[in-house]
């Protein structure tokens, strides 16, 4: 059964033609191109759809592209899930922090001042935990 099988679609960028190519493994002939790699992605799905007889949506295609744009790729994903990390610590820090200075008695401006939040934001992380 085709819709069990998964694909893998390799893509190329033509430099001198600013276009994708791309091709399905193991699968002689059913090739396309694509302007952006939307556009390849979706042509691919459709050829390879027509070359099986199978409808679109019951493909299962894995996107196979240059080992350095891969790398890149896989780079910036790796430093936005570090952000993300980065970002839920701080966040937790900051609401340890407002817990922190209301216990010590400080007003929620003066929290806010130290802080270098606004006190409106002071309130919400206090109302918040």
């Amino acid at each position: 059964m085709t819709s069990s099988k998964t694909y893998t679609a390799i893509y190329d960028y033509d430099t001198d033609d600013h276009a994708w190519n791309v091709r399905i493994k193991g699968v002689t002939g059913c090739q396309t191109y694509g302007r952006s790699l939307r556009q390849a992605q979706s042509r691919i799905r459709e050829a390879l759809a027509l070359w099986l007889d199978v409808a679109p949506v019951d493909l299962s295609i894995r996107d196979q592209f240059p080992a350095s744009l891969a790398s890149v790729a896989d780079d910036v994903a790796r430093a936005r899930t570090a952000a993300e990390r980065a970002g839920a610590k701080a966040q937790q820090q900051m609401i340890e922090a407002v817990r922190a200075l209301a216990d010590l008695g400080l007003s929620r401006r003066d929290a806010a001042e130290l802080l270098g939040l606004s006190h409106q934001r002071v309130h919400q992380l206090l109302e918040a935990s």
